[in-house]
């Protein structure tokens, strides 16, 4: 039985990828890197991860990823009370908690991650959130999942790790839990993982409330 759901932030909590698409061209702009790509491109780079749509800019000598990340998150940081929560997923949180389930957090964003759950009303419904303070290696590298495991007395086996990239359910099911990959958007048609669905309310079935 799945006892703990373990949801990622971004793409999955809150919808942040049209601003994240903004951000990039922003920060490449102040940077005087031309990007040769338009945003639904840059929308399905971003959707990997952020290194990795960098990477396809081949800029290192006008911007290193050091750069370009730190004015990235300075954007971020800067408009993050911009962002909105995504109905489904906020009902599917507070659902859980009401069933007597328990839910974390695992992401990649920052501190400014609670001010985010406290503006959606939901900072309430999380046991443990575990942000980019901890310095965890990225996903889907299972440290940080497996710390937060051990941290919070969870047994592997109940967990199930939620997100919207192929790297959330991976780092799930490479810390020995089940892996749930939203994808909205059909971007991840050949992806093996233990979930792959459309729809995020699909958990509520798979976790039995």
């Amino acid at each position: 039985m799945i006892k703990n759901l373990i949801f990622d932030l971004d793409g999955t909590i809150i919808n942040s990828y049209p601003h994240f698409v903004e951000f990039f061209y922003e920060v490449c702009k102040k940077n005087g890197v031309e990007v040769p790509y338009d945003r639904e491109t840059v929308y399905r780079m971003l959707k990997i991860t952020v290194p990795e749509a960098y990477a396809r800019l081949n800029c290192e000598e006008k911007m290193s990823y050091e750069k370009f990340y730190s004015d990235f998150v300075g954007l971020y940081t800067q408009n993050y009370q911009k962002l909105t929560g995504f109905e489904e997923t906020v009902s599917l949180i507070r659902k859980a908690k009401e069933a007597g389930k328990e839910n974390y957090l695992y992401t990649h964003t920052g501190p400014v991650t609670k001010d985010i759950h406290k503006n959606l009303g939901i900072l309430d419904c999380f046991e443990f959130i575990l942000d980019a303070s901890y310095h965890f290696p990225a996903k889907p590298a299972p440290d940080a999942l497996l710390f937060l495991a051990e941290k919070n007395g969870l047994d592997v086996k109940e967990c199930i790790m939620i997100g919207d990239r192929p790297i959330d359910a991976l780092a799930g099911m490479n810390a020995g839990m089940l892996g749930f990959l939203w994808d909205e958007d059909n971007l991840y048609k050949d992806i093996k993982v233990d979930y792959h669905s459309k729809d995020i309310t699909d958990v509520a079935k798979i976790v039995g409330i």
